[in-house]
């Protein structure tokens, strides 16, 4: 793959090269031949977008709920609580209609919830509904891009967006999986269309809900997304394309969709109390990660969270890099340009939103591109920007950017779809396997009703045994057991299952666990050392991926049957 992005980008800069000798021969004509690419996208708009579909369908809907392979323990926690909400209108804390759910006690936005909810709720709990709210908000954002773009610039543009937006790694991976954060670049993008359309006061009243709405994707929407809505609304009022009535209508339903919000920031200050408004709750986090908000992080962090974005693997194709400097740039000049002649463009809004969102993502440490999601479909617009700036009147290398283009896009789907690395990770290990070895067990008579003994590097494994019984919430209340480190809580056993983690609990796990003679234990092969006990001598053990599953010898019971089924 770096050979390939490494030739891509040696093309690109050829391309441009051959482009600057072409105007150089050419410029002392008195007229330079005008590009026919308009016409060319205006004609054949219906026909890209049949192309588009195919594309769609085999990069985001073919195989969709079986890859990734794994169901991440995050996927996991907010698809349990969804199921919750479906099935008794309670998350596993028994809050009714949180504002916030408490996740494993850090917190996690609610949205994507609600929306795994109605999914639950028509096609049953499995991994397509729990991933497919992801799915349908890509799918409204892609057509509200286009839109957007359509009819505040043209087809040509919004067409090469939505090319760059269906062709990009990031938006392959970030569809397939089933995490709140990754809603706020989708929703995002659907209040840029509204707010930017909108002319006639029910139309602002409904781009407020948006907003309103998208701050309920990702807790820090609640910082960028004011810093940006502020520069948007000075730019729309110094334009005179807002109206001060306007402007109250858009802000009327964000304050008071927002209000819920508020309140439960306060309740995590301890400034108010927790408190349930009607059926809905606003719950007090067991830690509340407020202090990971700091000015301080745009200078100790902000190259690592820079590179983060640019770089990581899965994101953007490493020559989108440099074309996003170039579409920057020239998006950057004419954003001026249009504010000195009182102009809308909507260049100088991609630059505000990108700009502003960036400002605010930075005040926290991006360690992952998740957090900083939104980004991905600016980026993108200002890649198309440099592609038509560069090559809109050089039709042949136009093409031929377009088809390094494709390239690469085949080349990340053949990896995606044939390389297990892209779906199992350190960042998932042992999630997806202990996962599936759960179902087995607990679909065997055999096996179901025995005490499990279960000690992995990962602190949340309880969640899967959760989601494959679908244990109610109130059933989970009065079966578990918990134990409090500092702000974090460890739950230490579920009904029949017991739960170690390596660092806390070995010397437990090694004095107490074995002391059942008749249970299954479940390690991880990373802890493989612990198999040396003298009491493991009279267990059978099988392999299952990243775990070691053990049984009583003389147990009568076939695990390996169970487990891996011929």
């Amino acid at each position: 793959m770096r050979i390939l992005n490494l030739i891509s980008l040696l093309g690109l800069l050829v391309f441009i090269g051959i482009k600057e000798i072409q105007e150089y021969v050419s410029k002392n004509k008195k007229q330079e031949k005008k590009s026919n690419l308009d016409d060319f996208f205006n004609q054949h708009d219906k026909k890209i977008w049949i192309i588009f579909a195919i594309v769609f369908f085999i990069s985001i809907v073919y195989k969709f709920g079986e890859l990734p392979t794994y169901l991440g323990v995050d996927e996991a926690g907010g698809a349990y609580d969804a199921m919750n909400i479906a099935r008794y209108g309670v998350d596993r804390y028994l809050n009714s209609f949180p504002v916030y759910l408490i996740n494993f006690g850090g917190g996690q936005s609610v949205l994507y919830c609600y929306l795994t909810a109605i999914c639950i709720k028509l096609f049953g709990a499995n991994i397509i509904s729990y991933r497919l709210p992801m799915l349908v908000v890509y799918f409204i954002a892609m057509i509200s891009s286009y839109l957007f773009v359509s009819k505040c610039k043209d087809k040509k543009t919004a067409l090469l967006f939505t090319f760059c937006i269906l062709t990009c790694p990031w938006n392959v991976v970030n569809t397939r999986q089933a995490l709140d954060c990754n809603l706020y670049a989708g929703m995002f993008m659907l209040d840029l269309f509204l707010m930017n359309i909108a002319r006639k006061n029910y139309q602002y009243i409904l781009a407020g809900i948006s907003v309103g709405i998208t701050l309920y994707t990702y807790s820090l929407s609640w910082i960028s997304l004011p810093i940006f809505l502020l520069v948007w609304c000075i730019y729309m009022l110094y334009l005179k394309k807002l109206t001060w009535k306007h402007l109250v209508l858009f802000a009327l339903p964000i304050t008071l969709l927002a209000a819920p919000l508020i309140y439960f920031l306060l309740v995590n200050y301890n400034i108010v109390p927790e408190t349930q408004i009607g059926i809905f709750t606003i719950p007090k986090l067991y830690e509340f990660r407020a202090n990971e908000i700091a000015i301080s992080n745009i200078w100790n962090y902000g190259l690592d969270s820079l590179k983060t974005i640019f770089l990581c693997q899965n994101t953007v194709y490493p020559l989108y890099l440099f074309l996003f400097l170039i579409g920057y740039f020239f998006s950057v000049i004419q954003a001026i340009k249009s504010i000195r002649k009182k102009e809308y463009h909507i260049n100088a809004v991609m630059v505000i939103a990108f700009s502003t969102i960036l400002l605010g993502s930075l005040l926290s440490h991006i360690t992952t591109p998740n957090k900083a999601n939104v980004l991905y479909f600016p980026i993108l617009y200002f890649v198309s920007i440099a592609i038509l700036k560069l090559f809109e009147k050089t039709k042949i290398l136009f093409i031929l950017t377009i088809f390094i283009i494709c390239i690469l896009f085949i080349h990340f789907e053949y990896q995606y779809y044939t390389n297990d690395a892209y779906h199992i990770s350190s960042i998932v290990y042992e999630d997806n396997s202990f996962y599936e070895v759960t179902k087995k067990l607990e679909e065997n008579e055999q096996t179901k009703n025995k005490q499990k003994h279960v000690i992995t590097i990962k602190s949340c494994l309880y969640i899967y045994q959760l989601l494959v019984n679908e244990i109610s919430p109130y059933e989970y209340q009065n079966s578990f057991t918990q134990e409090i480190y500092g702000p974090s809580i460890f739950i230490t056993q579920v009904q029949n299952y017991h739960y170690y983690h390596y660092r806390i609990h070995r010397t437990k796990f090694l004095q107490e666990a074995l002391q059942e003679k008749d249970a299954i234990f479940i390690i991880s092969d990373v802890l493989t050392t612990l198999l040396e006990d003298k009491n493991f001598k009279n267990y059978s053990s099988i392999k299952y991926k990243d775990l070691m599953v053990l049984i009583p010898k003389n147990s009568g019971i076939d695990l390996e049957t169970i487990l891996n089924p011929s």
